[in-house]
């Protein structure tokens, strides 16, 4: 690892569908790909298992039960990138509720999980995921995310919330830097 800090670390683009998770995680990745040589992403979604895609396919909500699973999964596979590659990856994944963070978070303790959320009025994503093609999450979805959706109070550490609305991407990838500095630098 080229950080100074011997433990592996993950940072979480999280948010609801159409925040631009994806945008910027391979913006993230090649900021920080200097630093961190075999710095990679993954896409979270890919890794749901095929009964929640056809759950979210038909417009049907996610329990909690259905995430368990694979947020421990997204958790174990953004760990083991970290740990094999850089001591550095970047994951894409909603974790919409605290209590979601709090899982990815124990179920990997030797791993830093930074939960970076991208935020914007739910008309705008609304908007944005309307006119999306090719992705199982529908519009009419979103009520249901943002009704689950908890932000990062002060007081939880390693997370933070960056409001994307009419920002370029630019701009929010030198907001989301800013938020990250220290943790990227440790």
């Amino acid at each position: 690892m080229t950080s100074g800090s011997s433990r592996s670390k993950v940072i979480v683009l999280a948010g609801t569908a159409g925040t631009g998770k994806s945008t910027i995680a391979a913006k993230l990745v090649d900021l920080y790909k200097a630093s961190y040589p075999g710095l990679g992403f993954l896409e979270g979604d890919t890794v749901h298992p095929p009964e929640n895609i056809e759950k979210m396919s038909h417009g049907v909500p996610l329990t909690d039960d259905d995430r368990w699973g694979w947020l421990q999964k997204v958790s174990e596979l953004s760990a083991q990138s970290s740990r094999d590659h850089s001591g550095l990856w970047v994951v894409t994944c909603s974790s919409l509720k605290k209590k979601y963070r709090d899982l990815m978070r124990s179920h990997r303790p030797e791993t830093d999980f930074y939960f970076l959320f991208l935020f914007a009025d739910r008309l705008l994503i609304l908007d944005r995921v309307t006119k999306r093609e090719g992705h199982f999450m529908k519009a009419n979805m979103i009520n249901s995310q943002f009704s689950d959706l908890m932000l990062p109070e002060p007081d939880e550490d390693l997370a933070s919330t960056v409001d994307v609305d009419n920002k370029s991407v630019e701009q929010v990838v030198q907001e989301c830097h800013a938020d990250l500095k220290t943790f990227v630098t440790e």
